[in-house]
């Protein structure tokens, strides 16, 4: 293995832990949210109403609670991939055609699909308590990087896969 390709992998790693390390930050700033959104409701509705932003501060707040669970799920999927990645990552100076890599690949696709599918609820609940001339009326919904990553992991998935058999055909014949 090159040296290039072991600083590459090395700062993949990395990466991939300063990562982990961001998720972890908004897992806590999403809870304080929460936490922030029950302690300090009467002073965020006068807030809300004085703001050009959103809609009904009166009737958002289930709506606010359902954002931050979607938030929740997502930031939950975005570890279950950095860890599958962590896993993928680990396998590939050594052996990365392995059927492992390829339903790790297979499972990235799926949690990428679960994120793309909360999407829709999110947009749905940001555009019904933002202004539609706000930053928050365009948050989230299905998006074409979304959707290219999908298909990016399967068919890696399916590279992985076939790379794996045919090295377990070559070794079967010699």
């Amino acid at each position: 293995m090159s040296t290039d390709h072991s600083t590459l992998l090395g700062a993949t790693r990395g990466l991939l832990w300063l990562m982990l390390a961001l998720v972890a930050a908004a897992f806590l700033f999403v809870i304080a949210s929460g936490a922030a959104l029950v302690a300090m409701w009467p002073d965020i509705v006068v807030e809300a109403k004085n703001s050009r932003i959103f809609v009904e501060p009166d009737a958002m707040r289930p709506q606010l609670f359902a954002l931050l669970g979607i938030l929740f799920l997502v930031l939950g999927i975005a570890v279950f991939i950095l860890r599958k990645l962590q896993a993928l990552i680990s396998t590939a100076s050594s052996d990365p055609f392995v059927p492992a890599n390829a339903a790790r690949l297979r499972h990235i696709g799926w949690a990428l699909v679960g994120v793309q599918i909360l999407a829709i609820p999110l947009g749905s609940i940001a555009r019904s308590i933002a202004v539609p001339t706000s930053q928050f009326a365009d948050m989230g919904g299905i998006n074409l990087q979304g959707i290219l990553a999908i298909l990016l992991a399967f068919v890696l998935a399916a590279v992985f896969e076939r790379g794996a058999a045919m090295r377990d055909e070559l070794e079967g014949t010699v």
